[in-house]
């Protein structure tokens, strides 16, 4: 069979009282093209760069690397030519991307190859320019994994494909290459790094970037639980914004942990910055003050707003066994009142005999 006799509309066995697309014995997939950037954007924003371009150039090595198996399976080419060409014209018919082959020379013996073309109207330049904008690097990371899985399947030992123009990153067209593996310098790393990250490598950088997200959420944890220690033995938690389950529990917990390290007598609850409360809040904050009263401690709550007030009053939230003040200012005066009261106390307490 030649090339151009390739016909993919008559080659494929639409059944859709089975629910499948044939090519041969091969199932197909049919979807629209903002399915697939969907899942690319979320790929970028999840995985970060680096991951996302192994993946999509793995997964593109992958699909080269099959169809030539495939289509060699299904068709008997009349010339080495026609079977190394069936490639990109595949891809073309498939409406990924428009190929125009310049250059495709080989030698098995010698270990010669070069391939060189030109790709428009690439499907994967196209999403990224949508989602990302013009970027400062090639960004058809799909495309250059299968050709390199397609043409390294063909001539038998491992080439790799290299962008050197990208519509992605503003260039008219897209322009590729293709040389032996070994014969491309340190231009070609990104590519060349790609294709070898390991499940392994891949796992460690998942792992890394896991590690590095906690550590995040750990600062921003304790960014938005700040313990301050405003008096000697007093230390106040200022509470902005909404508060949620995690929330509550990061900030009852570090609250908890500052009162056994500093030995704490008393605990300001300032709410000066919560606009809005319900019973779930409202229980949170009954669950801290509960709790700094288990470890020999004091809690007050300070700065509520009139709002917030009869919110609470109207929930049923029991506030009589709780010290409250209007502004965190005078919270501290109440403190230190009762520290010099303590302080007393022990002064004028008899001496034990």
């Amino acid at each position: 069979m030649k090339v151009s006799d390739f016909n993919l509309r008559e080659m494929l066995a639409f059944k859709p009282e089975e629910g499948q697309l044939l090519l041969g014995r091969d199932r197909m997939l049919l979807f629209r093209q903002e399915a697939f950037a969907r899942l690319r954007k979320l790929l970028f924003e999840q995985l970060g760069e680096t991951l996302s371009k192994a993946l999509l150039s793995q997964f593109g090595y992958q699909c080269g690397e099959g169809d030539y198996h495939a289509l060699n399976r299904f068709f008997t080419w009349d010339t080495e030519a026609d079977r190394l060409a069936i490639g990109p014209v595949m891809h073309t018919w498939e409406g990924i991307v428009l190929v125009e082959l310049e250059k495709f020379e080989y030698d098995r013996v010698s270990g010669h190859f070069l391939g060189r073309g030109t790709w428009k109207k690439s499907y994967e330049a196209e999403i990224h320019i949508e989602q990302f904008g013009i970027g400062d690097a090639p960004v058809c990371h799909s495309l250059t994994g299968y050709a390199s899985g397609w043409c390294s399947t063909f001539f038998g030992a491992p080439v790799l494909a290299v962008e050197k123009l990208c519509m992605g990153k503003g260039d008219p067209h897209c322009l590729w290459e293709i040389r032996p593996e070994n014969m491309w310098g340190s231009e070609a790393a990104p590519w060349r790094e790609a294709l070898q990250s390991n499940k392994a490598s891949i796992a460690r950088e998942l792992e890394e970037k896991l590690a590095l997200i906690e550590e995040q959420q750990s600062a921003l944890a304790k960014l938005s639980t700040p313990i301050i220690k405003v008096w000697e033995d007093v230390l106040t938690l200022p509470i902005v914004g909404t508060v949620t389950a995690s929330r509550a529990a990061a900030m009852k917990e570090e609250l908890l942990h500052a009162i056994a390290r500093t030995k704490s007598r008393f605990a300001i609850l300032d709410m000066t910055g919560v606009d809005v409360v319900d019973t779930v809040t409202a229980d949170h904050f009954m669950r801290i003050v509960r709790s700094v009263k288990l470890l020999g401690a004091h809690c007050m709550i300070s700065g509520i707003r009139p709002a917030v007030a009869q919110t609470m009053t109207g929930l049923g939230v029991d506030m009589s066994q709780i010290d409250t003040c209007s502004t965190l200012e005078d919270a501290l005066k109440l403190c230190m009142r009762r520290l010099e009261a303590e302080k007393a106390q022990k002064r004028h307490a008899p001496a034990a005999k």
